[in-house]
């Protein structure tokens, strides 16, 4: 609020100033070859009048140049596009203000001649203003974005440190999961197999670093974290994968676990007379899609979940921001029997 109050009365000084150039202006170009001192012939409250409805003007044509200039700066629209568009926009409040003005003032209109000077002028001052304006948007944007780059490395660097920091952790887990396995006979299958499932999956977490990998790898190690989620539910759940990623397809690079949360939260929350849980994942073009849908306990038996702080989810918009920004969208929708999630990623 303190922001927007701020950016209006900067763009009010910057109305009162322009203001009086133009009527600096206008007095030089029409009363020097008239040899007429206008501050003379007209009374104090005329020029004052003149002056306030002058900066109104001035005021009025920033804020339309200012959109004008936004516009542009989203759309990237020709040279000749947005300079020629801004002259319009000066003939038109210009001659807007002097038709008002004319007929106020003297119950005439202007006739072309006399308007010739103030619409030249005002094209001119127009088309100064409007590429100060783009200028400014143009370095707002650029620092934008090298802020959220700076954030990007920032957050990349964490995260290579904290790898380091873990390194140890790692190597002990490692070794203690590699002696409970050869401490289970042979004959126990159940139990080895799950180890080798953790183990894998907790080596590709580590190893995986904050880089772009194959999305052929992450597909696999999505679908060993689901099997090790499978082994701790009922049997009564229905659980269906499918990730129809063409060949030719897997090999496109992605940023990893990027869909860990949504799988996470899935098993966590799953609930009702029914369980069940859908995943799917598919490429259209370069949209990469991903939904899951689980289902949910019934909205009365919910109440506990309200303390819940969503901790994965915004840790998960917040990696999207940073490493997919303007190129995903993530939806979350939640009734009485399913909870389901999409995350679209713009490869």
């Amino acid at each position: 609020m303190a922001k927007k109050i701020k950016q209006q009365l900067r763009q009010l000084y910057v109305a009162t100033f322009l203001g009086f150039v133009v009527i600096l202006a206008m007095r030089i170009c029409n009363d020097v070859y008239r040899n007429v001192k206008y501050w003379e012939v007209k009374s104090p409250e005329f020029l004052v009048c003149d002056v306030i409805a002058t900066i109104a003007v001035c005021y009025v044509f920033l804020y339309i140049i200012g959109w004008w200039a936004t516009y542009n700066q989203k759309h990237q629209s020709s040279l000749w596009k947005e300079y020629g568009v801004t002259v319009a926009i000066s003939f038109a409040v210009i001659g807007c203000d002097m038709a008002v003005r004319g007929y106020l003032q003297y119950h005439r209109f202007y006739s072309i001649k006399e308007e010739i000077v103030p619409l030249v002028l005002s094209a001119l001052f127009g088309c100064i203003c409007y590429g100060i304006l783009r200028h400014s948007i143009d370095e707002d944007e650029r620092r934008r974005l090298q802020i959220e780059q700076a954030e990007l490395k920032n957050e990349q660097l964490n995260s290579e440190l904290r790898a380091l920091r873990a390194q140890y952790h790692p190597h002990f887990l490692f070794n203690a999961l590699n002696t409970i396995y050869f401490q289970i006979g042979p004959e126990n299958e159940a139990p080895r197999h799950t180890i080798e499932l953790l183990s894998e999956i907790l080596r590709y977490q580590i190893n995986c670093g904050s880089e772009k990998v194959p999305l052929q790898k992450e597909i696999e190690y999505l679908k060993k974290d689901i099997s090790f989620r499978r082994l701790r539910c009922s049997d009564k759940l229905s659980l269906k994968v499918d990730f129809s990623i063409m060949e030719d397809d897997q090999n496109d690079m992605i940023y990893p676990l990027m869909f860990i949360p949504l799988v996470e939260n899935a098993f966590k929350y799953i609930g009702g007379s029914e369980l069940s849980i859908d995943i799917k994942m598919f490429k259209t073009g370069n949209q990469l899609t991903f939904t899951i849908i689980n289902s949910v306990p019934p909205i009365d038996a919910q109440m506990p979940l309200k303390t819940k702080t969503g901790t994965g989810l915004d840790n998960l918009r917040r990696r999207l921001s940073l490493l997919y920004p303007d190129h995903h969208t993530l939806e979350l929708t939640k009734n009485n029997d399913f909870y389901s999630a999409k995350l679209s990623l713009t490869l």
